[in-house]
């Protein structure tokens, strides 16, 4: 991840990249000319720096990079990271922290082939969003979300339904709801060949595109039942058709192993249904796979090389977007 926030009461800062790992740390690294060094580095819920409405982390700084844990405020946080000269680099902690929902986060900030960077708060991806409590849906509303896509099964939806967010759509578009028992079976035996399914999917990956095209679409929250198969094929597709690199598509999907703890304790807490009706999860077997391995992701990626040659030729001719429709996606969700 990496990301430079412009700031008009202070110097601007270097460019800070920030990258997650277990035990809920982040670490921050940037390049500055000779003698500049980071003086502290802050918490807020504001993305302009304030230092006397900041809170200052306990840090391990050194040169060119610092670590810290991760303080889990609700909703929206900024790190602040002060240097030496005067000036400040502000960075969005890519987790957006809610009592109800888990997997929560923001796909902006990341650069593309082409030199630009998805835009922050405007596309989203979690878990499904039955738990929100009113603090949630105080948080929800300050992202100014127009479009709720959920990707769940129609069982799944009247299980635990959505509650209303207030302007947001929500559509119900079921990923793989046309899959037959024998495919589905498949999937639950093979994450690998269930990956490479969802991807070719394009009806359901096609009328995704087309529905971010739409007026009024310009934040976005994708979600399924644990923000992590469907959801994770679907927000891939989606960076790879704003020009993230493969590699960075990857990374974001691995984030939601940040999450792994919750999602497992929602499994176990609706086992049944979970086993009963959701085997791309569970399988034969009945046991909980491991939750993420970028081998999954790499999967589906596979499988527009197999069947395609490459993703421009998938977009294309497998799901019907223009070249002049993607250049429409580029210029909405990327700066």
């Amino acid at each position: 991840m990496s990301i430079l926030i412009s700031n008009n009461l202070v110097k601007q800062g270097p460019l800070v990249q920030a990258k997650y790992s277990v035990g809920n740390r982040i670490t921050m690294s940037w390049n500055t000319a000779a003698h500049v060094e980071v003086e502290g580095i802050y918490l807020s819920n504001q993305l302009e720096f304030d230092e006397s409405q900041s809170a200052r982390l306990e840090a391990h700084i050194d040169l060119e990079a610092a670590s810290v844990t991760r303080t889990q405020s609700p909703g929206r946080n900024y790190y602040h990271l002060k240097f030496n000269d005067g000036s400040v680099s502000t960075i969005y902690d890519r987790m957006i922290n809610t009592d109800g929902v888990i997997n929560f986060r923001d796909m902006g900030g990341y650069l593309t082939e082409d030199g630009r960077t998805t835009r922050w708060g405007a596309l989203l991806r979690s878990a499904d969003l039955h738990e929100l409590s009113e603090q949630d849906l105080h948080i929800a509303g300050t992202l100014d979300i127009d479009w709720i896509c959920d990707l769940r099964s129609d069982f799944e939806v009247a299980k635990r339904p959505s509650p209303a967010m207030g302007k947001a759509i929500n559509t119900n578009i079921p990923f793989m709801a046309e899959a037959n028992p024998e495919d589905m079976e498949k999937i639950g035996l093979d994450l690998n060949a269930g990956y490479k399914a969802m991807m070719m999917n394009t009806e359901k990956c096609s009328l995704i595109l087309h529905e971010l095209l739409q007026e009024g679409r310009y934040t976005s929250l994708f979600h399924c039942a644990a923000g992590k198969d469907r959801t994770g094929v679907v927000c891939a597709l989606i960076l790879l058709t704003l020009g993230v690199p493969r590699d960075v598509v990857i990374e974001d999907y691995e984030l939601t192993n940040l999450a792994v703890d919750e999602l497992m304790k929602r499994f176990l807490a609706d086992s049944k249904d979970y086993m009963d009706h959701m085997p791309e999860l569970m399988g034969k077997t009945r046991e909980i796979p491991e939750m993420m391995k970028a081998n999954f992701i790499q999967a589906s990626l596979e499988a527009i090389d197999e069947n395609y040659g490459s993703f421009d030729r998938y977009l294309h001719e497998g799901l019907g977007v223009t070249e002049e429709e993607r250049t429409i996606l580029k210029n909405k969700y990327l700066v």
